[in-house]
């Protein structure tokens, strides 16, 4: 784009962008969404998932991405002769409204949410929901997207949800749900277990962070259990290194590696950095460390004797050292497993020293080793992330500032061997931003493992775009998945449909609101809480059954919509069936995690099946300067003022031509939107005003036989036109959609840079039927790449198609969104050989021969005698293209081995000369025409005045052709006239003037 075009859009609303308005206002008034989907589908149904967005605030432009690929699709498929659904999805549930509703009203934790009364909280979280969808609405619109909003389904809908608890209970009743107890991501300020899939769908949830690294001294006290030729006595101290000195209060046992090696290491005095000023003071003493880890030591600033004893990590298992705290728990107390070194085959040298200290309250390879070798389990800290009274000593502590007087405690009682900051990776809430934890907790939790053999045979059925996601990251999340956390300690959200006994403790699983009723003995109004949670069952025992209180993972009912979307299996039974599973859906890479994963597990384990069978997965949308977009970096333009000012062809355009619809992650760049503006509206718009111009001159287009036709460039079109078809046609077939919408820019550079400029003087001339084949072909072209484009830019090609057929909007019936996808154009292509390559040939000579032009500093509107081509053969057809485009008067082919090359003979006789100079002054005579505003009607008079006398011959020589040239009557040489506007024609001046002349 140019600066002035630039400069232009800036100064003024884009002509463009008033163009789709008028198109979407027709598209409204006529109902043409309404008429694609209701119309004769031969075909049948084509199955579109939509994946529902959080009502978190406007969308932005990672949001709209998917949102116009949504819509390239369907349109394709629609074309094709199918009937394609389109049903807008909310997901209202779960953290991202509840830290937004928490905000509005002021609260800072759940003990506001309880004060303030769960019944309000819900409220507000209803309101908030339903006022957000209102503010997408426009933006969805506006980006020319057809989609059904007004009957959008929402997981907050009781119908939504009583499916989502059926599924829940049909789970349950078929062994795939239980109630556990298990190490989870947990965030003390939501105060509620998170999936690590949740966290780990975006970068931006793990951080690096410096926090202080501690090794701490575990004393051996039982040595004489020790094997006797290993050197250990009592004052052995096992060295465990930590990044989470807070977790300390929780050990119960140390890890090792059974065929690591290890050193004990004797010492005299060692000094280290404390954590306050001075240097902290090493008991004399022995320790034990892996060998690898030995240098690491030394770098930290320890000093040892040459007397070290190296033994394997087996034989310090099954020694007892001493607590760093006593624990308030008479379990522990009573054990005999507490405070003794284990074998685990998670450790490694890589870091720390080769020992893990164990605390199966705060990690996931800690809870596993402590289930195994039955380590007492206990709660030692609160959802809220403080130490509960079992804790002992730090009992009231938040776990934060736990960590700095754990340290400092530590210190004091000389157990620290050395401490150093740290840099690691941690996790934090994708919501609210708090330093996660992982905590033990009791949970509901959907067996992953007992599915995972089908998921990984099921996920072979997928047509992943791109490829690599199938044997790559998604089957790597499934292999390595743990069991899904179900349960969320929050309010806005589906229930889990559990009633426990709080006598007996016995569980009844309802999955349906007559089972609810029923025995209640209560209608239901609503299935949120509180309301669900008023409904008490009669035991068989006698005692009250009660719902737990969790509510489920919100990402439970995004799994969920392809038949809680129908009210499945209460109503619509048929319709699920018939629209199960999806032939399309598509996010970026974070759904891996996410959407495509939850899809996966319920489709697998409900129904056995895949759950879609075509996906693209692209990539991340970063700022304009490669950061995470934020509204505090200032890093991306506005989006309404983006649609407003390049329009939404050019936004479509410039994201599905893009390597983030194959994967790859991606910067914006409004230069590149600029760009898919310029060369995929401006051009084509150029050459509908290049054809309408003639057209509006009085032209009729007569019907000629396409295999009848004699220009070679129409052939070349006609064929060119085909090959974009079905180039477009495979790929989208094939869900690559660069790879479909990147060809239309390269077509349209091609019609209007070659067709069309070589085919101008056709549109002037007067042999009629030459002309009548170039309008003919024009017009065929242009009707049949608006649908070739529509899909992509729904705007542009329906005004084009619209103008072409004559119906500009006056028949509301007539959309191009609403004809078949074109089929290659019948021509005898046998008759024209290679025209594809020989074309790109001749063009190809033509760069040669335009550099030998710029070689030799010879414009080309100086007509030359002769181009010699060697190594080519030249077809008869494509002559007069050459000849024409390099302005030379004879072409001569020489045979010869070596690659094609050209000559020019740049001798310049008197009569090349005068040809020169004329060719110039029609040039400068249709620039003035252009720049009075006339048209082709018009007719001109040329007035000059000159002392060259080269110039006065070259227009005396050729009067003629200039008048036929610029449209003109008359062209006369007059002294002193005013007005003339001198210009320079090679090295001689020329006063030049024009005026509209009254004969037509």
């Amino acid at each position: 784009m140019t600066n002035k075009q630039k400069n232009n859009l800036n100064k003024t609303q884009n002509p463009y962008t008033k163009m789709e308005e008028e198109i979407l206002d027709f598209w409204q008034r006529a109902e043409i969404f309404k008429k694609s989907i209701t119309k004769d589908a031969l075909k049948g149904n084509y199955i579109f998932n939509d994946g529902p967005p959080f009502i978190t605030g406007l969308p932005h432009y990672a949001t709209l991405l998917p949102s116009i690929a949504k819509d390239v699709v369907p349109r394709y498929w629609t074309m094709k002769g199918y009937r394609v659904e389109r049903i807008w999805g909310w997901d209202c549930h779960g953290l991202p409204a509840e830290n937004k509703v928490e905000e509005q009203l002021g609260l800072k934790n759940k003990k506001d949410i309880e004060e303030l009364g769960v019944d309000k909280f819900i409220d507000a979280c209803r309101t908030y929901v339903n006022k957000g969808t209102e503010q997408w609405e426009w933006y969805i619109n506006r980006i020319g997207r057809w989609v059904d909003m007004k009957n959008a389904y929402k997981t907050m809908d009781i119908k939504f949800m009583e499916s989502v608890i059926w599924s829940f209970k049909k789970l349950y009743d078929t062994s795939f749900i239980y109630e556990g107890y298990r190490t989870s991501l947990h965030c003390p300020r939501c105060a509620t277990p998170l999936s690590k899939f949740e966290i780990t769908m975006d970068a931006g949830s793990y951080r690096d962070v410096t926090d202080k690294s501690v090794i701490v001294k575990f004393k051996i006290k039982n040595s004489s259990n020790a094997k006797k030729d290993i050197g250990i006595n009592d004052n052995t101290y096992l060295l465990a290194w930590t990044t989470t000195p807070w977790t300390l209060p929780g050990n119960l046992a140390l890890a090792v590696g059974d065929e690591i090696n290890y050193f004990i290491l004797e010492t005299n005095a060692s000094f280290s950095r404390g954590l306050a000023d001075g240097e902290l003071k090493i008991t004399p003493g022995k320790y034990i460390v892996a060998s690898d880890r030995f240098e690491y030591l030394t770098k930290e600033g320890n000093y040892f004797s040459d007397n070290i004893k190296k033994i394997k990590g087996r034989d310090l298992v099954g020694l007892k050292y001493e607590p760093l705290y006593e624990l308030n728990s008479n379990e522990i107390i009573k054990s005999d497993k507490v405070y003794k070194v284990y074998a685990a085959d998670f450790i490694t040298t890589k870091d720390g020293t080769g020992i893990v200290h164990i605390a199966p309250n705060f990690g996931e390879d800690d809870f596993r080793l402590g289930e195994k070798v039955k380590l007492p389990m206990i709660d030692l800290m609160d959802e809220n992330g403080v130490y509960l009274e079992s804790s002992g000593k730090w009992s009231g502590y938040y776990f934060k500032k736990a960590n700095r007087d754990v340290l400092l405690d530590l210190e004091k009682r000389d157990i620290i061997f050395s401490s150093s900051d740290f840099m690691h990776t941690y996790p934090f809430c994708y919501r609210c931003d708090t330093p996660l934890i992982y905590k033990t907790q009791r949970a509901w939790y959907l067996d992953v493992q007992k599915i995972k053999a089908r998921m990984l045979e099921t996920n072979q059925k997928i047509n992943w775009v791109p490829e690599y996601f199938k044997e790559g990251r998604f089957k790597n999340n499934i292999e390595s998945a743990p069991d899904w956390c179900l349960s969320r300690s929050r309010y806005w959200g589906s229930p889990i449909p559990v009633w426990k006994c709080s006598d007996c403790n016995k569980i009844k699983v309802l999955g349906s609101i007559k089972e609810i009723e029923k025995l209640s003995e209560k209608k239901i109004k609503d299935l949120h809480r509180p309301d669900i949670d008023k409904h008490e069952l009669k035991c068989e025992c006698g005692g009250v059954m009660k719902r737990v209180k969790e509510v489920l993972d919100c990402w439970f009912e995004s799994g969920a919509m392809p038949f809680a979307q129908f009210h499945y299996p209460f109503e619509r039974r048929d319709d699920f069936k018939n629209m199960f599973p999806a032939d399309f859906i598509i996010e970026y890479t974070g759904q891996l995690r996410g959407w495509f994963y939850y899809l996966h597990v319920l489709s697998n384990a409900l129904f056995n099946s895949v759950s879609f069978k075509n996906v693209i997965v692209s990539g991340v949308l970063a700022g304009t300067d490669g950061r995470k977009m934020s509204k505090s970096f200032g890093n991306y333009p506005d989006p309404r003022a983006t649609l407003e000012k390049y329009g939404s062809d050019a936004l479509r355009m410039y994201f599905m031509n893009s390597s983030i619809m194959l994967g790859d992650d991606i910067s914006l760049s409004e230069i590149d939107i600029q760009d898919a503006l310029r060369k995929n509206v401006i051009i084509l718009w150029n050459v509908v005003k290049f054809y309408e111009l003639f057209m509006s001159s009085g032209n009729k287009i007569s019907t000629i036989d396409k295999n009848e036709k004699e220009n070679i460039l129409d052939v070349w079109i006609l064929i060119r036109l085909n090959q974009l078809i079905k180039e477009e046609t495979e790929n989208l077939e094939k869900y690559n959609l660069p790879g479909a919408s990147r060809p239309i820019g390269g077509f349209i550079d091609d019609l209007s840079t070659w067709y069309l400029r070589r085919s101008r003087d056709r549109f002037k001339g007067g042999d009629v039927r030459d002309k009548q084949a170039a309008l003919a072909t024009t017009k065929l072209v242009l009707t049949e790449l608006s649908k070739v484009m529509a899909p992509f830019t729904p705007f542009i090609a329906e005004q084009i198609w619209q103008k072409l057929t004559g119906n500009d909007f006056k028949n509301e019936d007539r959309s191009v969104h609403l004809e078949k996808w074109p089929k290659n154009i019948n021509l005898k292509t046998e008759r024209h050989g290679n025209i594809l390559e020989e074309m790109e040939q001749v063009r190809n000579i033509i760069e040669l021969g335009l550099s030998k032009r710029d070689e030799f500093g010879i414009k080309v509107r100086q007509p030359l005698q002769e181009l010699k081509i060697k190594n080519y053969e030249l077809k008869n057809d494509f002559k007069s293209l050459i000849l024409d485009e390099l302005n030379v008067k004879n072409i001569v082919c020489e045979k010869g081995d070596e690659d094609i090359s050209v000559e020019l003979d740049t001798n310049i006789t008197d009569e090349l000369k005068l040809e020169g100079i004329k060719r110039e002054i029609v040039r400068l005579v249709n620039a003035a025409r252009k720049g009075s505003g006339l048209n082709l009607k018009d007719r001109t008079e040329i007035f000059y005045s000159t002392d060259s006398k080269l110039i006065l011959s070259a227009i005396e020589t050729f009067r003629e052709e200039i008048l036929k040239d610029t449209l003109s009557n008359k062209i006369k040489n007059i002294e002193n006239i005013a007005g003339l506007k001198e210009v320079k024609v090679d090295d001689d001046f020329l006063k030049l003037g024009i005026k509209k002349s009254d004969l037509l």
